[in-house]
């Protein structure tokens, strides 16, 4: 059963809401010891998914916690229920997450998907990884004029070698739905999967960039199409 009232009182008590216009059509902070109805985890299975006491993402416990295996080679997916977008134009996709990698070089892939059936995964967004990423907020932000449903499951994904993770920590998944203004205008989008750069940035929480808001500034395309280069920090060839 869905305690979206009390997760959103705490919710604003406990953090500052990025996306402060549009209507919340998912939000999701993993507070029982078990993932809500419609939730799924797809893909390799050596990659476990799990709830964590722990509080590494930068909210409060609990929060999802994703330890691949030595073995695993792949894909791996924490997949939402399907969400209605109809009455929507565009889209922020907010999210705390720690990305915990090993050490040494690391060639890696975390990203946002959608699907309208089970399996078939449209990459909307990826950033090609080369190290550890700190206690972060993400605020992504998609125009869905392209979009050929509006009626879609989201996921987060990540693709690459288990030995280049010790674990990836998520929490406070939202999803905010907004309308163009009277105009009908808002910034271009940057790819056909709609995301615009100028419209998204990235929150620092901890380590040694703390505070910091960074701009997505431009991205590159790569053999998974999406791949970023964000300020101060750029993907691999």
């Amino acid at each position: 059963m869905r305690r979206w009232p009390i997760f959103l009182f705490l919710l604003f008590l406990t953090f500052e809401v990025v996306a402060q216009r549009g209507d919340v059509v998912l939000c999701e902070g993993f507070f029982s010891p078990w993932l809500e109805e419609g939730w799924d985890v797809k893909g390799d299975d050596w990659a476990v998914w799990y709830i964590s006491n722990s509080a590494f993402a930068g909210c409060k416990s609990r929060e999802l916690q994703m330890v691949p295996d030595i073995n695993f080679s792949g894909t791996t997916r924490l997949v939402s229920p399907v969400v209605e977008l109809h009455k929507y134009d565009y889209i922020y996709f907010q999210f705390n997450h720690f990305f915990d990698a090993c050490h040494g070089n690391i060639n890696a892939i975390i990203g946002v998907a959608t699907a309208q059936g089970e399996d078939d995964w449209t990459t909307i967004w990826s950033d090609t990884l080369t190290g550890r990423i700190d206690q972060s907020r993400y605020l992504l932000t998609f125009d869905m004029q392209e979009w050929s449903s509006k009626d879609v499951r989201f996921c987060l994904f990540y693709s690459g070698e288990g030995a280049y993770v010790n674990s990836w920590y998520i929490d406070n998944v939202i999803i905010f739905g907004a309308k163009k203004n009277k105009y009908g205008k808002m910034d271009e989008s940057d790819d056909d999967g709609g995301f615009i750069a100028s419209l998204s940035k990235i929150f620092t929480l901890r380590g040694p960039d703390a505070g910091r808001t960074t701009s997505f500034s431009s991205f590159r395309r790569s053999k998974n199409k999406f791949a970023r280069i964000v300020e101060g920090r750029k993907g691999r060839k």
